[in-house]
């Protein structure tokens, strides 16, 4: 049974492998799709393997490798490919990737530094794969300009000191609760824009962590 968490972050990595597939022949819908699902497994298979007791240190270097693909590559890829529809010329369409060095950064500093329970330092790669995962689905016009800045943005704040608050699964009121009235703000907004939810409310986590850091600071 000590399996199970492994089973399921393998099924993230699958899926990572699946969006890359969609985004390669273009497909942002079901690409939207596999790397919620992977998230999803993400988040479970941690819990599964903490609540059961069945932590190891092959399971978190497992996992690592997967959140590199799903959450690392396949943003790197998305944004690649967002740039070469805009007729960017070489070198310059490869910047897409410096989100997947990020990435792969972070999760490497994640690893080798003590985690805190309660909130997580720099942007999760799993939150900025979503932010960007919607952003084709988004209603208005990129340029070039726009999308290097965020490439720029998002690989910073992947690897900053900010702070990020940490949603976990607890046996209390407050914590199911939370997570009830997060569930229904997404199904709220995901009818109104989509996939493009996803990347409205990586934003407002965004937005909401920083004006929380700063305000914390300036009474500090």
């Amino acid at each position: 049974m000590k399996f199970i968490p492994n089973i399921l972050t393998l099924a993230n990595a699958a899926l990572g492998c699946c969006a890359l597939f969609f985004i390669a022949i273009l497909d942002f819908d079901t690409a939207a799709l596999c790397v919620l699902l992977a998230a999803v497994f993400d988040f479970f298979d941690g819990f599964v393997a903490r609540t059961m007791g069945w932590t190891s240190r092959f399971g978190a270097e497992l996992d690592s490798l997967a959140d590199v693909i799903s959450f690392g590559v396949v943003p790197g890829a998305l944004t690649t490919v967002m740039l070469t529809t805009l007729n960017v010329d070489y070198p310059w369409v490869f910047l897409g990737f410096i989100i997947t060095l990020a990435s792969a950064y972070r999760l490497a500093k994640y690893n080798t530094s003590e985690s805190c329970q309660a909130y997580f330092r720099g942007l999760p790669t799993p939150a900025n794969a979503l932010l960007w995962i919607g952003v084709p689905h988004l209603d208005f016009d990129f340029t070039f300009p726009f999308l290097v800045g965020g490439i720029v943005f998002t690989s910073y704040l992947l690897n900053s000191s900010l702070i990020f608050y940490r949603f976990q699964l607890k046996n209390s009121v407050t914590s199911v609760v939370l997570i009830l009235l997060i569930m229904l703000s997404l199904l709220f907004l995901w009818m109104r824009f989509g996939h493009g939810t996803w990347s409205l409310a990586i934003s407002l986590y965004v937005l909401l962590s920083v004006t929380y850091r700063l305000v914390a600071k300036s009474k500090g």
